[in-house]
């Protein structure tokens, strides 16, 4: 069973997968228990075959250092994640976490749901300006490595970033150091550079490495890269500058010199780093420099940056500061020392206590996170749901009591009410039949006033004297309902017919007259009468301009020895009088 007090962490990197197991003093200190490192064969910028040895590495070291189960903190490399340094102004509180989101947008190369990111204070405040550096990993892959760590039977507390935690280590192990320095990770497929001065701390990722010399290796010897890397490993070292000895086997002294044409060009990109913190960045030059990372292990290389800085090079001690336990070889640790950093930098981290505390959240570990935060809520609401549920009991128990003696009450009112209630029920039979006699009334009535108040609407639409109306008469199904005084015979005979079953009547009115002539367009004055008409209420014709011969009927004026000419409109009536 694992040790509550144990630290164990993993460092994801490129060609090493590293991991230890620390445990914390009572006065603070970390002790070192165990440490193991799997190797992952291959080129490591080959990003196809990286998971599946990833996962056969993990495996492999879970079991070494006996963690299965246990929860642990892992960092990853320095070049899938973006980081970014940003000045920003004197803000502090909210108002800092809403401006470097702002500036997280404008920085970031993806959108931000795409990508779990932090930030860190790296310096300002009091007033001053503020630098934070922003450090952001797309989900995708986060998630892939997160997966794969827990498929090998360990939880993950957080994910950190390699340099940031080197960093941490930095400021653990070299308290004393007070000039600017340069921690240089010498990684398989990339290079952290590290600048530290004072509280304040700058990186950046170069992506030239080791696995870039091996490269070189192999094109040069003309040898696959497995075989470059075993011959880099055990027989190469960087080849020294100026008037020196050369080797005596010749290959070897070939390989030594593209090693140092490889760090040769990683030389040139750290100087412009180096150009760039100064001028950019505000820094200062390095003092120091460290030598961090697998890389750090070739022959010579301190010595060839030494000649190239012009600068104290030495190795990065990364348990300067940490105990070891009695199982671990002090010779074996001091030798692995400077590949240590990362994982000393992840125990602070697990420890709470460290300068830089950005951390890459995967979207499980989120989830697990808000699960966690809301925990307390929810059990307080269950406990509060059960209180409730225990007044409701109590509360239904005694409004039980209440309600039979209050239905008892009820029953026997309502046997009077029944009773009233009969009564209601005659009186209002007695009111329905007066109402459907009162309705004929006010029938009666309104249909009294009918014929005045369509004449009095008809005269009103009188603009002039051009015509009058000779005739007023009510249509059914386009037939007179009452007989002309003038009609003849078999026009009085003439009655409308009766409407067919289930068909409603059609009723309408219609106007016959006369108009004289004139100088308004002659039959004008009726079509623009008979358009008044149409927009009465009565009417409501809304298609009396494209079917007004439908309606009017007039005759022409082109006999000029009559004085007036006979015109009909015919207008069916929208709510006519009940005509009998």
């Amino acid at each position: 069973m694992a040790d509550s007090n144990s630290i164990a962490v993993i460092n994801l990197g490129s060609q090493r997968v590293g991991g230890a197991v620390f445990s914390k003093t009572s006065g603070g200190d970390l002790i070192l228990k165990r440490y193991e490192f799997v190797e992952m064969d291959g080129d490591p910028s080959v990003d196809v075959s990286r998971l599946p040895q990833m996962k056969a590495a993990l495996d492999e070291l879970v079991s070494r250092l006996k963690i299965r189960g246990q929860k642990i903190w892992c960092s990853v490399p320095g070049h899938p994640v973006f980081s970014r340094f940003v000045k920003l102004p004197p803000v502090h509180g909210d108002k800092l976490s809403q401006i470097v989101e702002f500036e997280a947008r404008q920085n970031v190369p993806w959108q931000l749901d795409e990508v779990s990111w932090d930030y860190e204070v790296v310096s300002g405040g009091d007033g001053g300006e503020v630098e934070v550096v922003l450090a952001a990993m797309k989900r995708e892959p986060l998630n892939e490595w997160y997966d794969e760590a827990v498929s090998c039977g360990i939880g993950v507390k957080g994910i950190d970033v390699g340099p940031l935690a080197l960093y941490n280590a930095f400021r653990y192990s070299y308290p004393d150091v007070e000039e600017p320095a340069l921690v240089v990770d010498l990684g398989a497929r990339s290079t952290n550079l590290i600048f530290v001065e004072g509280d304040r701390f700058f990186t950046r990722n170069l992506l030239v490495g080791g696995a870039a010399v091996t490269n070189a290796i192999g094109k040069e010897f003309g040898i696959l890269f497995a075989e470059a890397e075993v011959q880099k490993c055990s027989q190469g070292f960087v080849a020294l500058g100026g008037a020196v000895e050369d080797h005596p086997d010749e290959g070897v002294h070939a390989m030594s010199k593209v090693m140092r044409n490889s760090m040769t060009r990683l030389h040139a990109e750290v100087m412009r780093t180096i150009t760039f913190y100064r001028t950019q960045q505000g820094g200062s030059a390095p003092k120091r420099v460290f030598l961090a990372g697998g890389g750090s292990s070739a022959g010579y290389v301190a010595e060839f940056f030494t000649e190239k800085l012009k600068t104290p090079v030495e190795l990065f001690n990364g348990l300067r500061g940490v105990q070891l336990d009695r199982a671990v070889k002090a010779d074996a640790a001091a030798v692995d020392a400077p590949m240590l950093g990362e994982l000393t930098g992840l125990a602070l981290h697990g420890t709470g206590s460290v300068p830089c505390e950005i951390e890459l959240v995967p979207d499980a570990v989120a989830s697990a996170r808000d699960a966690a935060r809301r925990a307390p809520a929810l059990v307080l609401s269950g406990l509060c749901i059960a209180a409730a549920l225990g007044a409701a009991i109590f509360w239904c128990k005694q409004a039980d009591t209440a309600i039979q003696n209050r239905t008892a009450a009820y029953q026997a009112e309502s046997v009077t009410l029944g009773a009233l209630s009969n009564q209601i029920r005659t009186l209002e039979a007695q009111q329905q039949e007066l109402n459907v006699r009162g309705a004929q009334l006010r029938q009666a009535v309104t249909d009294r006033s009918w014929w005045v108040r369509m004449l009095n609407t008809l005269n009103q639409q009188f603009d002039n004297d051009l015509l009058w109306l000779t005739v007023i008469e009510p249509l059914k199904d386009d037939k007179p309902l009452t007989t002309s005084l003038w009609a003849s015979d078999n026009e009085r005979s003439s009655k409308a017919e009766p409407t067919k079953p289930n068909t409603a009547p059609v009723y309408a009115l219609r106007l016959q007259g006369l108009y004289r002539r004139n100088n308004e367009g002659e039959q004008k004055v009726v079509y623009d009468f008979a358009a008044k008409l149409a927009k009465l209420e009565d009417f409501g014709i809304t298609d009396f301009e494209t079917n007004r011969d439908k309606y009017v009927k007039v005759d022409s004026g082109v006999d000029e020895d009559l004085y007036a000419y006979k015109f009909e409109i015919k207008m069916p009536l929208r709510t006519p009088l009940q005509f009998k």
